[in-house]
């Protein structure tokens, strides 16, 4: 049964492909060159296993190690800087984290999902304060992202197992839930990552209603990014979401191995890749970019963080 079911899973990845390829057959993708740089980790699972996100700033990346219960920091060249964490239950430890953020101070911000609680650390990794994510009926909640916004003094976390978006201040009290399990708008099916938007606007990847929702600082839906389906432009496993220097979306497909760059209007704008070719991101999870227009890609099942430069758009 479990080699049938791997069987169909990869002939759907191949029809994908392969969708794909018919598609640029018939009518030429849009592609906009990036170039590879270098891999943080790789397939040998001693550095890193299962990456799951990736946030940047000036100075530092900071890779959720999911496999091995921590975070690594990082140089921007790529060298360990510092290891944060383990397995465990107690403050400082973690249970299969998976998503990251860090604010303008260098605190890092960790949804340790296992635990059920959003763990804060200094920028020397020494813990701050862990925050219980429970909703507003003390049910605990498995945190899927995390993201800050400084301005507000408010920290916005994903539900995997209750399918909102929750909004909690500093000293940890959840103010608001938006959302709930469906497929209509303003609902999710497992929401992923999330990301601010330049004018505060919050975007969630709703990864089995495959689209990304943006949502005013109110709670209003303001815009939806993509659809189902295997052409340019689709979605069928979105997972990572960064936000360039012009507002514009960057969205990974764990399925598809790709990135596509939408419009600050949603529109579909791009594939990444090199000639004519997309660029292949193996089970891409979270990406992160920087103000160098410098991509970082967790390549989960290929155990590495992967770096590339993002050519100036015409």
């Amino acid at each position: 049964m479990i080699k049938l079911s791997i069987l169909l899973r990869y002939s759907f990845v191949f029809f994908c492909i392969s969708s794909y390829v018919f598609a640029a057959e018939t009518a030429p993708i849009p592609i906009h060159p990036v170039k590879h740089l270098f891999d943080i980790g790789g397939p040998k699972k001693t550095l890193l296993s299962l990456p799951s996100d990736v946030a940047v700033d000036k100075h530092r990346i900071y890779v959720v190690d999911s496999g091995h219960h921590r975070v690594v920091v990082f140089d921007k060249d790529g060298d360990q800087e510092l290891i944060i964490g383990k397995e465990g239950i107690r403050n400082g430890q973690f249970r299969g984290p998976v998503g990251i953020d860090v604010d303008s101070q260098g605190r890092i911000y960790v949804a340790d999902k296992g635990n059920h609680r959003i763990q804060v650390f200094d920028k020397k990794g020494k813990h701050l304060v862990s925050i219980v994510t429970a909703d507003k009926n003390k049910s605990l909640v498995s945190p899927v992202d995390v993201t800050v916004d400084e301005s507000s003094e408010l920290i916005y976390v994903t539900g995997n197992n209750n399918h909102k978006l929750m909004i909690y201040n500093f000293p940890g009290y959840v103010l608001e839930e938006w959302g709930g399990d469906g497929v209509d708008e303003g609902f999710f099916r497992y929401p992923g990552t999330l990301t601010l938007l330049h004018d505060k606007r919050i975007a969630v990847v709703d990864i089995l209603n495959t689209r990304v929702q943006v949502f005013t600082t109110k709670g209003k839906l303001s815009l939806q990014v993509g659809e189902w389906g295997v052409l340019p432009g689709q979605l069928f496993r979105p997972k990572g979401i960064a936000i360039d220097k012009q507002g514009r979306f960057y969205i990974s497909d764990s399925y598809m191995n790709l990135v596509q760059v939408f419009t600050d209007g949603g529109r579909f704008q791009a594939v990444l890749g090199k000639r004519d070719k997309p660029s292949s991101f193996k089970t891409a999870a979270g990406i992160a970019i920087d103000d160098d227009m410098k991509l970082y890609v967790a390549e989960m099942l290929e155990h590495k963080v992967s770096v590339h430069s993002i050519s100036e758009y015409k």
